[in-house]
């Protein structure tokens, strides 16, 4: 941790000399550097002030570590939970000594500890939503656990059903836990969510019922584990919980409005869910973070016939990513502006829904809340959960209200009231008595979105308005496409 902390430190003494470029906009949250979406101008590539530019944003990139380092409030929490989580896997792994779970780094203590102000005990005891855990079994007949998210129960049930989403992780043992944030916040504005780990990470099994022997999905980390995974989760959360037939059913799906069902991934879940989400004719829409890939056929995942899809590309999709991948470097010229816009492009060419919103700054982890450890800046979880959640407004509930915020030109608050995660620390909120006191939790409203866009891949749009039925594109989000 110390070496973290003179990396991380060091490298914000030798970015405070930098200057911004120009004026930095407000922030309503203490210790959120400002600079970091301010207007960034357009350099010519390679000269003094591109460097200059460009050494800010990756300096932005590296500050959500920088505030866990600062936060005597995180510290206590990501302690605390590290140990309860790796005491419950231990307990539990113990109370089934031939199902092993995980990888090897399910073994090291603290391993699956998230965001500390997330755990599920504090979600719940704050009422914020219902949750329970689930296990159903996947293809190979391996045993996948995950979590269910309800609403709270002051929020009126719709007539048929809450709109349902399932997650799915990403690899390098992206534990669900990882997700929690995008999963409270849906749940809290009323939708029944699903996360689950794959099989080989987590609480998952590493074996399935064809070991020894054929041994599917061992080693873990295969792409057909989060394929498959993607495609049997869905099964599964789709699954009455009336008259099971074998296998797993889903206990709460009475309360689920089985035609109102979309799906979201992480890294190789993203890519898993840009397949099974086009090819199987149950999902509604996708949300991909980094990135929505473009695909080629449906092969590769077992579907059942009465669920495959007969066109390649079916339904709308929402692409999220990034400027960088787990790290930061040097950007000298111009890249290309569409290197990652081929899965969006692909949806959008099929006259559906598609947005592909690149976050300046951010890194691969933005969308996985692992403490301490990879570079990720401090805003980049509230944009991604601002997009999904609008996305799946406009897309499962047919709220106008989501086109709205999908298309503006400022953020709103629609998601700062469900933040609850780790932020700053700020001193003068601090109660002794209380360890957890002082974090405050990140905010986006007022930021404008053409400053929080990546000025090196583009962010574009092609969407229906529900209003008029006439399709709006925007080929550049951050050169500006009014209303």
């Amino acid at each position: 941790m110390k070496r973290i902390a003179l990396v991380l430190t060091s490298l914000a003494v030798g970015i405070a000399a930098v200057g911004t470029g120009s004026a930095a906009p407000a922030t309503a949250v203490p210790g959120v550097d400002a600079s970091c979406f301010a207007p960034a101008g357009n350099p010519e590539p390679g000269s003094p002030e591109w460097v200059e530019r460009d050494a800010r944003n990756q300096y932005c990139a590296t500050l959500r570590p920088v505030d866990q380092l600062a936060s005597p409030a995180f510290g206590v929490g990501n302690q605390t939970q590290g140990a309860a989580l790796y005491a419950e896997m231990l307990a539990e792994q113990a109370g089934r000594p031939t199902d092993p779970s995980g990888g090897v780094t399910t073994l090291i203590p603290g391993a699956k500890a998230a965001d500390p102000f997330r755990t599920l005990k504090r979600w719940t005891e704050a009422g914020r939503g219902r949750v329970a855990p689930v296990a159903f079994t996947a293809l190979n007949g391996s045993t996948l656990r995950g979590h269910v998210f309800l609403p709270p129960a002051s929020l009126p049930r719709p007539k048929g059903g809450y709109p349902g989403v399932v997650i799915t992780d990403g690899s390098v043992q992206a534990y669900e836990e990882l997700y929690f944030w995008a999963a409270q916040d849906l749940a809290e504005s009323g939708y029944m969510v699903m996360t689950y780990d794959v099989q080989g990470q987590g609480d998952s099994s590493l074996f399935g019922e064809d070991c020894p022997g054929a041994c599917t999905g061992v080693p873990y980390q295969q792409d057909s584990n989060f394929f498959q995974g993607a495609e049997d989760s869905l099964s599964f959360f789709l699954a009455t919980a009336k008259a099971p037939s074998g296998g797993s059913y889903n206990p709460f799906a009475d309360l689920l409005d089985r035609s109102r069902v979309g799906l979201a991934g992480h890294s190789l879940g993203a890519s898993a869910v840009s397949h099974v989400g086009q090819c199987d004719n149950r999902v509604t829409t996708i949300v991909a973070w980094d990135n929505l890939r473009k695909i080629e056929n449906c092969s590769g995942v077992v579907i059942a016939p009465q669920h495959r899809t007969k066109k390649l590309i079916n339904v709308s999709a929402l692409a999220v990513t990034n400027d960088y991948a787990f790290n930061t470097q040097p950007q000298m010229s111009a890249p290309d502006a569409d290197a990652k816009t081929a899965g969006y492009k692909q949806v959008a060419a099929a006259g559906l829904d598609a947005q592909i919103v690149t976050l300046r700054n951010a890194t691969h982890l933005a969308y996985t809340y692992i403490p301490l450890v990879f570079q990720s800046n401090q805003l980049g979880e509230r944009m991604a959960s601002y997009y999904t959640k609008a996305w799946f407004d406009l897309q499962l509930r047919g709220d106008r209200s989501g086109f709205q915020r999908l298309t503006a030109t400022t953020f709103d608050d629609s998601v700062d009231k469900t933040s609850i995660g780790a932020g700053t620390f700020d001193v003068a909120q601090y109660d002794p008595t209380d360890p957890y006191s002082g974090n405050v939790p990140y905010l986006i409203k007022g930021i404008d979105v053409p400053d929080a866009v990546s000025f090196y891949y583009r962010s574009a749009y092609a969407l229906r308005d529900p209003a008029t039925g006439k399709l709006r594109r925007c080929e550049d989000v951050r050169a500006g496409c009014g209303r």
